[in-house]
């Protein structure tokens, strides 16, 4: 039977494709395999813990203990506190978003020009953002201060007597949404330029010789094929707003009057001060329904079918 041969099957063009066709797919769930571990271990795992505790009476020292269903969801509804934490909430991000985008936009246009004044404008605008936020809050703090602060000792140089930023109610959160407007600032204006370099010059073009002005153009055409990049700007930096703790926990404690208390803060005190890991977690688990409806709302309000 040595004579005998054994006839192949030549592969076809299609299963070679196929077969090309899974490889690459193979290589790229290689690449991303290692960001779906860190969400996975990091994001979705402590969510799904957190939903579990929530529906128990949990603390980080005694552990598990009585099943309460939804009671901690039930008692929301009653806490003024947490109504109050919203509320602040809210106010912080409605003042810091809208006005965080408008200055980026407007300082993305203005520095998107190639000469080194722009680009060392750029950086300085930047490096707050890659500065600790620790670091950040700790300076403010002392350029808030009543007596000695920078601000302070400015005001006073025009005539202005001396404010009490961060121990009073009414200036405490609109100081910490200084200090962040000022901190982020350079990240949206970055994303925002990016957004300016991808609009072809020839719109512009177009535009001129149509009689349009400066502000036509930008209201006709930088605005409407820059609307997926506010987009992501508008809701990553709402998410963002919704988060803030450190500057919080830093400079004010909540205070003064919890007029500064945010979510997050509220969340913190429960779980670690108050050891009642349960209520805390119920708390994180409105805040992140509340996240994502805020999230869908705003990607509807910037659903564009513009492609260029």
């Amino acid at each position: 039977m040595s004579g005998v041969t054994v006839a192949t099957k030549p592969v076809g063009l299609w299963q070679r494709m196929g077969q090309r066709r899974t490889r690459n797919y193979l290589i790229a769930f290689l690449f991303i395999l290692p960001a779906l571990i860190n969400f996975t271990v990091f994001r979705y795992l402590p969510i799904l813990a957190a939903m579990q505790a929530s529906l128990w009476q949990y603390s980080l020292l005694g552990g598990f203990g009585d099943f309460v269903g939804l009671q901690h969801y039930v008692n929301m509804l009653d806490d003024p506190l947490f109504w109050k934490s919203l509320q602040v909430t809210g106010t912080f991000v409605i003042l810091k978003v809208p006005i965080q985008i408008v200055l980026s936009l407007a300082l993305a246009i203005l520095l998107q020009g190639e000469k080194w004044v722009a680009g060392f404008v750029r950086s300085a605008i930047f490096t707050p953002v890659v500065t600790s936020i620790m670091v950040i809050s700790i300076l403010w703090s002392m350029m808030y201060h009543s007596q000695l602060g920078l601000i302070n000792s400015m005001l006073s140089g025009f005539g202005i007597s001396r404010q009490a930023f961060l121990s009073d109610p009414n200036r405490a959160l609109p100081a910490v949404t200084l200090m962040m407007i000022w901190k982020d600032m350079g990240f949206s204006m970055i994303i925002l330029m990016a957004g300016l370099k991808g609009i072809p010059d020839t719109y512009y073009e177009a535009a001129i010789v149509d009689g349009a002005n400066r502000w036509q153009a930008f209201w006709h055409i930088t605005l409407p094929l820059l609307q997926r990049v506010l987009m992501f700007v508008v809701v990553t930096q709402t998410i963002f707003s919704f988060q803030v703790f450190v500057p919080v926990y830093t400079m004010t404690r909540g205070g003064p009057i919890d007029a500064t208390k945010v979510i997050v803060y509220y969340i913190y005190q429960y779980g670690f001060l108050f050891q009642d890991m349960g209520y805390a977690s119920a708390l994180s688990m409105v805040t992140l329904a509340l996240l994502l409806v805020v999230s869908v709302i705003q990607m509807r309000l910037f659903r564009t079918e513009v492609e260029y």
